[in-house]
């Protein structure tokens, strides 16, 4: 017959790698929330893009691409912008395809994409948004830059 030697166990307490991960995470945690006490997030950070038009340079397509994807525009637009419950957004860089747009780029040649994207500002009012939401309240005037420059650029 084997004789079984017991398995030692500890006695109280909590390992001391425990009780270092844990204060460890609630240091993260502290500074995490500190650093964001002011209540504003910073704008999308899109992986290998350039900042938008707030560095001073032209928007860059590519965070414009990135930002349709992450806005949900494809959900009415279509997954190649060619249109679905939306409108196509192919060839907006000609003028707009839905006829109650033709007054404001008629009125805006250069700026009616943006605004119609920003949608709270007073040159928009009035025009029957046809289920678009605005993005303004979501969305920073650069990253509608953004997005902007990656309509013209399809």
């Amino acid at each position: 017959m084997t004789v079984h030697t017991p398995i030692e166990t500890r006695r109280s307490g909590l390992p001391a790698w425990a009780v270092g991960l844990t204060v460890f995470v609630f240091l993260v945690g502290g500074v995490y929330l500190a650093s964001n006490l002011s209540g504003e997030n910073p704008a999308f950070a899109i992986p290998g893009a350039s900042a938008p038009a707030a560095s001073g340079g032209e928007a860059d397509p590519a965070v414009g691409q990135a930002l349709v994807a992450e806005a949900g525009c494809t959900a009415c637009h279509g997954p190649n912008l060619d249109g679905d419950i939306g409108p196509a957004l192919l060839a907006v860089a000609d003028g707009p395809v839905s006829e109650n747009l033709a007054d404001l780029a008629a009125e805006y040649p250069d700026d009616w994409i943006h605004l119609w994207i920003d949608g709270t500002t007073p040159e928009t009012e009035g025009i029957d948004r046809m289920g678009m939401p605005p993005f303004g309240g979501q969305l920073s005037s650069e990253q509608i830059d953004a997005i902007v420059a990656y309509l013209k650029s399809l």
